[in-house]
């Protein structure tokens, strides 16, 4: 893998961090309204998933580098979390391009 493609799955992995930021703010969540509660069980199913799919990214780009599967990556982010894919694609795409 080059080096801008590595930058580019860094950033990406930046901005997952700041996903996963915005969606655990506990401060949120009301005792009194269980539609805050509901909301917080899928705030933190989403963390989860986004978790899961990025846990390996930095290990496999530092240390292994050539084991990283780039297709399938991409794959199993999308039936993993697919109303952000896109977005992740995007955020990706245009890093290399910049």
């Amino acid at each position: 893998m080059d080096a801008l493609r590595a930058r580019a799955y860094t950033y990406l992995f930046y901005c997952v961090l700041l996903d996963i930021r915005s969606a655990s703010y506990t401060h949120r969540i009301r005792w009194w309204n269980p539609k805050s509660w509901m909301q917080a069980k899928k705030d933190m199913d989403e963390i989860n998933n986004i978790a899961d799919v990025f846990h390996n990214l930095p290990d496999l780009l530092v240390n292994r580098p050539v084991d990283f599967d780039e297709t399938w990556f991409w794959n199993y982010l999308n039936n993993r979390l697919p109303d952000k894919y896109e977005f992740y694609h995007k955020v990706f795409i245009e890093k290399l391009t910049k």
